[in-house]
């Protein structure tokens, strides 16, 4: 709960031992998960869980080092595809959050306490207004690990432009209401 996710945040707020929790966090939950004995599955059930959110969280924020990676990757993949396997679908978001990382770098900035809270508890999207000219409203799904070129492209092909040269004319601006007195 309350403070699972207070540590969580502090660590991020601790940017000097970063690699270093990303390497014990992913051991670790890796550990937990890889020499888990069937028969204490119900036990252990609800730290497995907030091991592979915790591993989630680490995949969309920090790059492991390449030494880890490729092991992680491989157990990730093995666990994503493991028919009948409980913790499938988050092992493969953990895995698309692990290849995002390296591809695009991760995160700069760290999740704030609501994002994290959502995340600990299993949320890790949100629908997300895009405002166009003309006043026409989007919506498009916005996950922890997305990026803008993503958003685009999904609002692109919404739109129905599917060439390249199309889509890199567009942009994401962020409008707020700061300083608006709202």
């Amino acid at each position: 709960g309350f403070h699972c996710q207070s540590c969580v945040f502090r660590g991020f707020l601790s940017t000097a031992s970063l690699m270093e929790i990303w390497m014990r966090g992913s051991c670790r939950t890796v550990n937990m998960t890889c020499w888990m004995c069937p028969c204490t599955l119900v036990f252990y059930s609800d730290s497995c869980l907030r091991g592979w959110r915790l591993l989630y969280i680490l995949t969309a924020f920090h790059r492991c080092s390449e030494v880890l990676k490729p092991f992680l990757l491989k157990y990730l993949q093995q666990a994503s595809r493991s028919a009948g396997a409980q913790y499938q679908g988050i092992a493969k978001a953990c895995e698309q959050n692990l290849k995002k990382t390296f591809q695009y770098g991760g995160r700069l900035v760290p999740p704030n306490s609501m994002e994290l809270k959502a995340m600990m508890a299993g949320r890790s999207s949100k629908r997300q207004l895009f405002l166009f000219p003309g006043g026409i409203e989007r919506h498009a799904k916005i996950k922890t690990c997305s990026v803008a070129l993503e958003v685009i492209e999904e609002l692109c092909y919404e739109m129905g432009l599917h060439r390249l040269e199309a889509m890199e004319e567009y942009a994401i601006f962020l409008v707020t209401n700061r300083g608006c007195g709202e």
